[in-house]
């Protein structure tokens, strides 16, 4: 659950760099700072979530059979 959080965490975090570069116009290596899109940062938190349960799920499998 910890390692859920800090990536959600580190996902925000970059996508609030990215706006916050496009809004300040800062070039890196030449390169115009794009934001990152919404619909990308939703993408990637449910895909976080959908491998959460699932890994959820498997442990709890897995448990039984260790006893």
């Amino acid at each position: 659950m910890k390692v859920l959080a800090l990536f959600i965490l580190f996902i925000v975090g970059i996508m609030l760099v990215t706006e916050g570069g496009y809004l300040a116009h800062i070039k890196l290596f030449g390169n115009e700072i794009l934001p990152m899109s919404k619909t990308t940062f939703y993408f990637v938190i449910l895909i976080l979530i959908i491998v959460h349960i699932v890994q959820r799920k498997y442990q709890k499998k897995l448990m039984p059979k260790k006893n």
